[in-house]
């Protein structure tokens, strides 16, 4: 009975096991290009049409241009709803059926003017602010999206303009809606990037990327790298050049980054053995060490904004230092390791010549210009400039004002005096002058009264301090102190 069983069945497994053969049937060995599918969820693949025609009709579809599905083929709202489809389509009265472009776009604004009502209904007549960000497209062009929150932006040049950019607009229609640059974005990136606005810097970090794409790519290449660099360690230490202890003198490996468009593929050895290389080296590495406190503190969760300022203005004076008292040094460090690592060193007091330009249109200058002028100057002034577009005077006066209402530590930045300053000099519009008299008296009842409030005295943030104000209803209280909260919240780094 068994064996009759297997016999019956096997007609049936076989006659499964033939479907997929008559589901993947090849399409006929000549298209007709006239009458190709054009839904894109409907028609076939290229590869699956005849090999000899394939490009003939990626051809016609190229030139057939965007699909653009017609009403009628896309009734999915009336067939899901009886209302909607006795009255569309073939249902519709002949001068109702919505189908022309124009009606449609007026829908569209109708739909958009009701979302701005009821965004303006839900904000009210409450402060707000917003952030701006964009990202770039395939084509590397800057594409900008809103949200309402605040006016704060990552830096790009078309937002942060100060008389042609998106700033200017809203400065000239609020003059109090200050610029804030967004302190969540990496600034150690931003100045990289500002200083490969000079052509030997960006020659400098495409060779870079170069040679550690080489060495990367080879197990054997890393592990000779490696093994030379811990030779070396062994020998600078033999002969007391550099100290031991722990966590120090670590060998490590190069992070491969992406390639870059452009990249030139020299010998890398004489990349690394030239002179230019060895000094856009030394230059970068003080700038990044310079910078590197200040962005490592605004890449904290938990940011100190008082501290960060101040960081901010150590920055500029130790850059601008750099770039007025510290040439000489430079020169000098970058000389001895270039004999050290048998690098020709190039005369300072020769005449510099610029291969790949006219020497007719070129200023005959030395080499010692060319270094310190185009290239030591240029990097330093770079960065400086990219410092005052983020976190220029006004900013930084507002944030540290701002701070004396931050509730951390017991509220012991706190000052009746910088309060009433921050408002006379930058929320003027926003109290009257009898008001500006009440809020000193009122911060002065806060001051003694908020900080020793059991529910209010372990805030952490001014965030959660303007929510216990209403929770606790001191907000009803101070009145005044709660408007000025709520417009310092509106700035995007609280």
């Amino acid at each position: 009975m068994c064996n009759v069983e297997v016999m019956v069945e096997q007609p049936q497994c076989a006659s499964v096991y033939e479907e997929p053969a008559l589901i993947n049937e090849q399409p006929p060995t000549r298209i007709d290009i006239a009458h190709l599918i054009r839904d894109p969820s409907n028609r076939p693949q290229i590869w699956e049409y005849p090999i000899n025609q394939q490009d003939e009709i990626r051809r016609a579809y190229i030139n057939l241009g965007p699909y653009q599905p017609l009403m009628s083929e896309y009734p999915l709202t009336a067939s899901y709803n009886e209302q909607v489809g006795a009255l569309v389509l073939d249902n519709a009265p002949q001068n109702a059926k919505y189908t022309s472009h124009q009606i449609q776009k007026e829908i569209l604004h109708v739909f958009a003017r009701n979302v701005q009502s009821s965004i303006h209904h839900e904000i009210g007549d409450a402060r707000f602010c917003l952030i701006v960000d964009e990202a770039r497209d395939e084509s590397r062009r800057e594409q900008m999206a809103l949200v309402i929150r605040g006016q704060g932006y990552d830096g790009a040049s078309n937002m942060r303009g100060e008389w042609n950019g998106l700033q200017a607009l809203f400065i000239n229609d609020c003059p109090y809606a200050y610029y804030v640059h967004c302190l969540a974005h990496q600034l150690q990136l931003a100045l990289i990037a500002a200083a490969r606005e000079i052509s030997d810097v960006h020659t400098f970090f495409q060779n870079l990327i170069f040679i550690i794409n080489i060495v990367s790519a080879s197990c054997k290449r890393n592990d000779e790298l490696r093994a030379f660099q811990a030779a070396t360690i062994e020998h600078l230490v033999d002969i007391g050049e550099i100290e031991t202890g722990k966590g120090v003198n670590q060998v490590g490996g190069l992070q491969r980054p992406e390639i870059a468009d452009g990249v030139r593929t020299s010998n890398p050895f004489a990349l690394l053995m030239s002179f230019d290389f060895a000094f856009i080296l030394h230059i970068m590495k003080n700038v990044m060490g310079i910078t590197d406190v200040l962005c490592q503190a605004l890449q904290q969760k938990s940011q100190d904004i008082l501290n960060a300022m101040h960081l901010v203005t150590t920055t500029k004076t130790l850059i601008q230092k750099l770039r007025d008292d510290g040439w000489e040094t430079l020169l000098e460090e970058v000389t001895s390791f270039c004999k050290h690592q048998d690098i020709e060193v190039p005369d300072m007091d020769a005449c510099f010549s610029n291969v790949g330009r006219s020497h007719r249109k070129t200023k005959s200058i030395t080499v010692e210009h060319h270094y310190r002028v185009d290239i030591f100057t240029a990097i330093i002034d770079q960065q400086l400039q990219e410092l005052n577009n983020r976190f220029n005077e006004q900013t930084i006066e507002l944030l540290k004002l701002s701070a004396t209402l931050d509730p951390k530590n017991n509220y012991k930045l706190f000052s009746v005096e910088d309060i009433c300053l921050l408002v006379d000099k930058f929320y003027p519009e926003d109290f009257s002058n009898q008001e500006k008299t009440h809020l000193r008296f009122q911060l002065q009842h806060y001051e003694l009264d908020v900080p020793n409030h059991p529910k209010l005295k372990n805030m952490s943030s001014i965030a959660d301090l303007c929510q216990g104000l209403v929770e606790t209803e001191k907000s009803t209280i101070y009145p005044l102190i709660d408007r000025l909260i709520r417009l310092i919240l509106t700035l995007p780094v609280q």
